[in-house]
């Protein structure tokens, strides 16, 4: 999962901002129209993503991604719309810092002559960079979580990855679902989640799903500061004393192993304890938790168990990237992969080297899975009114045997959901 890294400030999204960029994009198109060659040979991307930093593990996986959908395309003849021209990546490294994510994205517009970005792979980096993508008129594709960055009416920003919004919200749904097929009973929930942007964000989205099951008391929402937390029993003693059922958390993996440890020491017994991504699809959850992972779910758009589930073109995908760079495709990967492959398909749309055309071009984008053998992503790529991928569709997975597999949906499921989590006495 990408961090919400450096998030800055708060965006309403409403209409009359998206008029005021409109605007201020005119202004900018006006001022500034690249010139491409007519009969151009290479087609210039721009690649903003953090290669230094914080993020620097995101930006890795996300150029990865982005330069084997290229390789591809052009060792396969180029993109035949245009004459068989291959796409050159012109990379810059944000280093997860707001002002060089926002020169970076200015320069590879301005000097590099860019026809369209793939980035930014952490979501404040995002939130600048598709600011200046905006006002000059340049489309770009995101793989950046935060839900917010698509409630700010943006024309030419375009997310190919999952989002808060639909993990948060599939965490909850499934609880409702093993209610039904499990006899899971559930009265009273609460949520525990870190004080920055990823962990308030996802405590509000959780509220507002929970309140909108109506059946559930919730009981305590807790937040607390991860970079000050060195012991949770406070936290668990409070959820313990308050007959908890279910627990929705947004941690990080450090708090997070802090959390689940301090739930096995006073016997925390839950029916489920789900987080939106955060903690358990890192290597250090069930790295320092062991078996004592088990049973925790997650929601999110990808693991590597989801692999030999895939359709056999998406298989081979995932098999190149592994073979490539000696480890498994995480979700940054998946959702990169996901976003070359959009801009891909736009560019074999197009009969020339034209902004306009290729953000048009782009908005039209209906990708079917199984379709395209670089989107591993369940269920393909097709934007919504927000410009969020309305079939890319979050996976629920469980740690079981300190494997995180998928459990849900059942086309893609591994194993059967264990629901209720058996109580710590009971657990080997």
């Amino acid at each position: 999962m990408e961090k919400d890294l450096h998030s800055i400030g708060h965006h309403d999204g409403q209409a009359a901002r998206r008029t005021v960029l409109k605007g201020a994009a005119v202004a900018a198109g006006a001022a500034f129209v690249p010139k491409f060659a007519k009969a151009a040979t290479e087609i210039p991307i721009g690649v903003v993503v953090g290669l230094t930093g914080a993020g620097a593990d995101y930006g890795r996986d996300a150029l990865r991604a982005f330069q084997l959908v290229v390789d591809r395309v052009n060792r396969s003849g180029g993109i035949k719309s245009l004459g068989g021209a291959t796409i050159k990546l012109l990379v810059a490294d944000h280093q997860t810092d707001l002002r060089v994510a926002s020169s970076e994205t200015e320069r590879l517009i301005t000097r590099e002559n860019v026809l369209g970005i793939l980035g930014w792979a952490a979501s404040g980096p995002a939130r600048v960079g598709s600011e200046v993508s905006e006002r000059y008129q340049v489309a770009s594709i995101d793989t950046s979580v935060d839900y917010k960055l698509t409630e700010r009416n943006l024309k030419y920003f375009y997310r190919a990855a999952i989002n808060t919004r639909q993990t948060c919200e599939r965490g909850v749904e499934f609880v409702q679902e093993m209610e039904k097929t499990h006899g899971a009973a559930v009265k009273r929930v609460a949520i525990v989640h870190e004080d920055l942007a990823y962990g308030t964000g996802a405590g509000d989205l959780f509220k507002a799903a929970i309140e909108r099951v109506g059946r559930w008391q919730l009981v305590d929402r807790v937040a607390y500061t991860a970079a000050k937390l060195t012991e949770a029993t406070g936290i668990v003693n409070k959820l313990k004393a308050q007959n908890v059922d279910v627990v929705f958390q947004a941690s990080y993996p450090a708090d997070g192993i802090l959390i689940q440890r301090a739930m096995k020491q006073l016997r925390l017994n839950l029916v489920a304890n789900v987080h939106p991504a955060g903690a358990p699809p890192n290597l250090q959850y069930v790295g320092n938790l062991k078996d004592d992972a088990n049973y925790v779910i997650t929601t999110l758009g990808w693991t590597p168990s989801m692999a030999e589930k895939l359709p056999a073109g998406a298989k081979a995908t995932v098999d190149e990237y592994t073979k490539r760079h000696n480890v498994a495709v995480q979700d940054q990967a998946g959702y990169s992969l996901s976003a070359a492959a959009a801009m891909v398909a736009a560019l074999s749309q197009i009969k020339t080297l034209d902004r306009a055309a290729l953000w048009q071009a782009i908005d039209k984008i209906d990708v079917t899975f199984g379709q395209d053998p670089n989107v591993i992503i369940p269920f393909g790529i097709k934007w919504d009114e927000k410009h969020d991928n309305s079939k890319a569709q979050p996976v629920v997975t469980q740690i079981l045997g300190q494997q995180l597999v998928v459990v849900a949906p059942q086309e893609l499921a591994s194993q059967a959901p264990v629901v209720p989590a058996p109580a710590w006495d009971k657990r080997g």
